[in-house]
């Protein structure tokens, strides 16, 4: 039998398993996230289910596990101490791709960081992807307190807050607040507003 090297052909990437995609979510979020209590894992999972709820209402078809993963990474820039970026946006997509960047994705590198650059945008982004459209308007319910609710049910949106309640959300918000004016005060105007 010849044993002489053959020439090996590059592996491809492990195929997308959606319910791994989520447990390795959670697994960086909790490696990640300095806070104490569940104010921030509360807020990310708002952030995920009022996402999946305008794209459902919408009929924007976007994976659901991905869309967890995003929602679940979308901030963890701010402390993050190993990504690099401009900006906590930038972070945050820095991260989610380093983590990713061994999984076959089931979105474009596009929308996905459309998703992760947009999300807290307050004015409006011409040309943005249906997702990362439903992410931003997400974020705004989710700050709002519910106020906002883009068409969606009072009721349902009411019970999503009372399932996953605040916690020590708010204390968490004077950190990043603390931490954005300290470290990159500009991502106020450029990156939030504009």
């Amino acid at each position: 039998m010849d044993t002489a090297a053959r020439p090996s052909t590059p592996k491809p990437a492990p195929a997308y398993e959606g319910a791994a995609l989520r447990r390795r979510a959670d697994e960086i979020f909790e490696a990640t996230s300095p806070y104490p209590g569940a104010g921030f894992r509360n807020h990310c999972k708002r952030l995920f289910r009022l996402t999946s709820m305008l794209m459902a209402k919408r009929r924007v078809e976007f994976d659901a596990d991905l869309a967890y993963f995003i929602a679940m990474v979308h901030d963890l820039g701010i402390v993050s101490e190993q990504d690099q970026g401009h900006n906590y946006l930038e972070r945050s997509r820095a991260l989610f791709h380093r983590e990713t960047a061994s999984i076959t994705l089931p979105a474009t590198a596009e929308i996905i960081d459309e998703c992760l650059l947009y999300n807290h945008r307050l004015l409006p982004v011409p040309n943005l992807s249906a997702p990362a459209e439903c992410f931003r308007n997400a974020v705004k319910i989710e700050h709002s307190h519910g106020l906002l609710r883009y068409g969606l049910d009072r009721a349902e949106v009411k019970a999503l807050f009372d399932e996953h309640p605040r916690d020590n959300f708010d204390r968490v918000l004077v950190d990043f607040t603390w931490r954005t004016i300290k470290r990159e005060p500009l991502t106020i105007v450029h990156g939030i507003f504009f």
